[in-house]
């Protein structure tokens, strides 16, 4: 027996080193090297999904319908509170996050369809960047910190190997996945951790705001415009980043198409959403030809006609502020985000298609 003991060698390093691991990424040394905040998008979610469940424990005679807008980036500002006022029938749970995609919507709506919990609408996001396989700039913060352990092995066949890996790494050694620089933690001790102290207050003010806007980021901590210049500059980089070369991505595809067929089995009503991009990105999609599985193509060639033949086939409501001159708020942060001062535009652009698309007395 005692012949064999070097063999557990290799577990009790591993112990060991994730045991050390759990110990540095803990909150509190968090505050002295994490430099992002884009993560609390993600943890503020259980908390909005918490104050949903109670909400919709309500007589519906006696609250408001409620909208859950499952988004990315480009639906973080919108201003529920303001919205709320406006639209006095609906209150809006926003779900959106950083990268959303169409893997982390249904882990929510298989969530919700496994805790009986039943909005009164549920809007998706249909964007083309959502559907590249082959980004140059591939965004891996859903996989990092939007789903779970149980939710990956369902769909393990969706991910490739690639994507496995990150997840598998990274929710193991946290950090790895944090990558904590020594001359931060440094920076962000001295003058009695005043930064860290920074750090931890935005934290905190940045979770409560998320909580009293339903999920929704402080329209007041996004740049406000980009000029015309800026924007044609950004957009080619843009475009290079995140649609260049463009392979559709037929198993994200799948995992929207899985949501849907969820949504429609436990008739809760629902449509899609292309939210509006900056006109010099637009033109791009549609007239720059990229390299495809289908060769020389734009974008928008592979991608819109799979949308709209799905749209055809499952009756699916698709609203597309592109293309729609009703959606005229032409102020953008950068090629792919609306300005701050376009978002209760926009929150009015999702009611006013909700009240024409499906009547009040389809959204009871």
């Amino acid at each position: 027996m005692k012949k064999n003991t070097f063999l557990l060698l290799p577990l009790l390093v591993l112990l060991i080193s994730l045991g050390l691991d759990r110990l540095f990424t803990l909150e509190f040394f968090q505050y002295y090297y994490s430099n992002t905040l884009s993560h609390l998008n993600f943890i503020s979610k259980e908390d909005l999904y918490s104050d949903l469940k109670e909400y919709l424990k309500k007589d519906p005679s006696t609250r408001k319908k409620v909208l859950v807008f499952f988004g990315n980036s480009r639906a973080l500002l919108l201003p529920t509170k303001e919205l709320e006022k406006r639209h006095s029938d609906w209150v809006l749970y926003n779900f959106s996050v950083p990268g959303g995609s169409p893997d982390y919507f249904l882990y929510w709506i298989e969530r919700f369809k496994s805790d009986g919990t039943r909005p009164d609408f549920v809007l998706l996001d249909q964007s083309l960047e959502i559907y590249n396989k082959t980004p140059v700039l591939a965004l891996d913060e859903v996989l990092i910190h939007g789903l779970s352990s149980e939710f990956i092995l369902r769909h393990w066949t969706k991910y490739s190997r690639e994507e496995l890996s990150v997840f598998i790494s990274k929710h193991l050694f946290h950090t790895y996945r944090d990558r904590p620089k020594l001359w931060r933690i440094s920076e962000r001790m001295q003058n009695s951790s005043a930064l860290a102290k920074v750090y931890k207050a935005a934290v905190q003010e940045i979770l409560t705001a998320l909580k009293e806007e339903k999920g929704s980021t402080p329209r007041e901590l996004v740049n406000q415009k980009h000029t015309d210049e800026q924007l044609v500059q950004a957009s080619e980089m843009d475009f290079s980043s995140y649609l260049k070369p463009y392979t559709f991505h037929t198993n994200m595809f799948d995992m929207q198409r899985d949501s849907i067929r969820i949504l429609k089995e436990y008739k809760i009503p629902y449509a899609t959403i292309w939210v509006k991009v900056a006109r010099p990105y637009f033109n791009l999609y549609m007239n720059r030809k990229v390299e495809t599985s289908e060769g020389l193509k734009t974008p928008m060639e592979i991608w819109k006609p799979i949308i709209e033949k799905f749209n055809q086939e499952t009756g699916t409501a698709f609203w597309n502020m592109n293309e729609d001159p009703s959606c005229n708020c032409e102020e953008f942060a950068d090629p792919g985000h609306m300005s701050p001062n376009c978002f209760p535009v926009f929150g009015d652009y999702i009611f006013k298609k909700l009240e024409e698309t499906f009547p009040k007395t389809q959204t009871k």
